[in-house]
């Protein structure tokens, strides 16, 4: 079932290293991408469907467990009418008619998720957990973004219309069912979540990664589309809540990119990571 996941006040989705003195200065600034994490998503529906995701619940999950192991699809932004594609970092993709548009340079048009979505900073200080005394010189500026509508997955559980909180942070969500019906293939195939890869031994250059195995597409190599974006980076895969750490980070293949699998589904290594989207091009001309 798709449903839609839409934030009833300004939300952060962070994807990892921003709070960090040598990226922001001196004082730490979170930033805000426009769409979470699979993992974020994925402990979300896991938290609704068993009985409020409770700790002792998950603890017969390894340390080595890429995630609660939720299958899904997505997500995408419905913004005003409109559906969106996640562009990392920090842009979105117009999804009309499913269509990637083209510019005179032959660049995928994007857009400043900011500009479309505007943001909001509130200004916070670092508090110690045990004693609820402030860290000395902790001081942090962090980016909430405003969706005029909601972040659309498809589940395969049964998930119940209502009111939860999400996220670290406990933002306020309401979920209900939602009528969406994607294009099942098209001429490539956007990624719209990360494609997470086995680990690369040894990367000196570029061509080092083009023998790279993405499960259910193939070679990097052959599923590359000639003028259209490939984006490699490092992913973490979010929180494990049961020991309290951070989870490994992987080579993947970031959303914005265009590949030759063209089907819609998910590939790459971990549950409901790696989704595709099925996209048609459009040039400035035609």
């Amino acid at each position: 079932m798709f449903i839609m996941i839409k934030p009833l006040k300004p939300v952060s989705f962070r994807w990892g290293g921003e709070f960090s003195p040598t990226l922001s200065g001196p004082m730490n600034k979170g930033v805000s991408e426009p769409l979470p994490l699979p993992s974020t998503i994925a402990g979300f529906i896991y938290s609704i469907t068993h009985g409020g995701g409770k700790r002792e619940d998950l603890t017969e999950l390894s340390l080595e467990k890429e995630s609660v192991k939720v299958k899904l699809w997505g997500p995408l932004l419905y913004h005003k009418g409109k559906y969106y594609a996640h562009s990392y970092p920090g842009k979105l993709i117009e999804l009309d008619n499913w269509e990637l548009k083209l510019n005179e340079d032959g660049k995928v048009e994007e857009i400043e998720a900011i500009d479309l979505l505007g943001v909001t900073n509130k200004i916070g200080i670092g508090i110690k957990f045990d004693s609820k005394s402030v860290i000395d010189k902790l001081l942090y500026t962090q980016q909430l973004i405003k969706i005029e509508g909601g972040i659309i997955v498809e589940v395969e559980q049964e998930v119940k219309e209502g009111y939860y909180t999400m996220g670290g942070e406990s933002s306020i969500v309401k979920v209900e069912p939602w009528e969406f019906t994607p294009p099942e293939s098209g001429k490539y195939g956007l990624v719209i979540s990360p494609i997470i890869l086995s680990p690369i031994e040894k990367v000196i250059s570029v061509d080092d990664l083009y023998d790279a195995e993405i499960e259910g597409c193939g070679k990097l190599d052959n599923a590359i589309v000639k003028g259209l974006p490939v984006k490699i980076g490092l992913i973490g895969l979010g929180f494990n809540v049961a020991y309290n750490v951070r989870r490994p980070i992987y080579p993947a293949i970031l959303p914005g990119s265009v590949l030759n699998c063209n089907k819609r589904g998910n590939v790459g290594k971990f549950t409901g990571w790696g989704s595709i989207l099925p996209v048609k091009v459009r040039t400035s001309q035609s």
